[in-house]
């Protein structure tokens, strides 16, 4: 059995606790404000993003990891693996920064941060230029499954007007380290849309077996 179905206390249940109670998480929980000047996805982009990518990914013209999958250094100068959410644009110049989900290890809490997307590298940038490999990684299958989650997420954050804040919950919340397989992401799909919130929104997409 999957552990975050097994474990009580795990941070599954604050995934579920963000469709549940107005007090949705600790009030020490510290999610980044938008960069100055940045214009941010709206929820209908996200949507709309995660369908395309989605139907490059079927077609094998883009790789679900190599797109979401990302390397860089957090404000110490330390090296993380993690995933690329969301990203907005800043200023004039349009520069693009990236909302990075970095991975929970060991003592290492799982953070987000805003990231300009030149300091951001690929797998295989990664291992060309630092010789770093990325161990920890879900499967392309898996990664492919977590886009098609969030697609129909993001469906019900249209139809429910979703805060930045909310959003930013909902990505921290998520347990990418327990989702290393297809399997895995199939099984936690079915409790998450199962919540109470998800209770009388359509989809317009099946359920991804």
């Amino acid at each position: 059995m999957p552990l975050f179905l097994g474990a009580g206390d795990h941070n599954y249940n604050a995934a579920l606790r963000l469709f549940g109670s107005p007090s949705m998480f600790a009030s020490d929980l510290r999610l980044p404000a938008m960069p100055p000047n940045a214009v941010g996805e709206s929820n209908w982009e996200t949507l709309v993003r995660l369908g395309e990518d989605l139907t490059l990914i079927t077609d094998d013209q883009l790789s679900a990891l190599d797109s979401y999958r990302l390397f860089g250094h957090d404000e110490m100068g330390q090296p993380f693996w993690g995933y690329g959410v969301e990203s907005a644009r800043v200023g004039i110049a349009k520069e693009i920064v990236v909302l990075m989900r970095s991975d929970e290890q060991g003592d290492t809490d799982r953070a987000l941060r805003w990231m300009p997307l030149a300091k951001l590298y690929t797998r295989k940038q990664a291992r060309l230029i630092y010789q770093v490999l990325d161990t920890e990684s879900p499967t392309e299958e898996a990664m492919h499954a977590i886009l098609e989650l969030f697609r129909d997420v993001f469906e019900c954050a249209v139809e429910t007007n979703w805060t930045y804040e909310k959003r930013l919950e909902f990505y921290h919340s998520f347990p990418f380290e327990e989702l290393s397989t297809r399997e895995a992401v199939v099984d936690f799909r079915r409790v998450l849309l199962g919540c109470a919130a998800f209770a009388d929104f359509e989809y317009k997409f099946p359920e991804c077996e």
